[in-house]
């Protein structure tokens, strides 16, 4: 059994450092709003924490 879901904000338009959107300054994005397909089983919840992180952090620096 497979299990995807797709849809979401373009990768092409989120610096993938920061996942920062390359469209409007300021905004971060994390977790299933980004347009990524994956197995599930866990790895989206590591997906969610991993984006989350790393969308938090990039934007406390700005």
């Amino acid at each position: 059994m497979s299990q995807v879901s797709l849809g979401g904000i373009n990768t092409n338009e989120i610096e993938p450092l920061t996942l920062e959107s390359k469209i409007i300054l300021e905004l971060f994005f994390a977790g299933e709003v980004i347009d990524v397909a994956g197995e599930s089983g866990g790895y989206n919840l590591q997906w969610a924490w991993s984006t989350g992180y790393i969308a938090g952090e990039s934007a406390s620096s700005n």
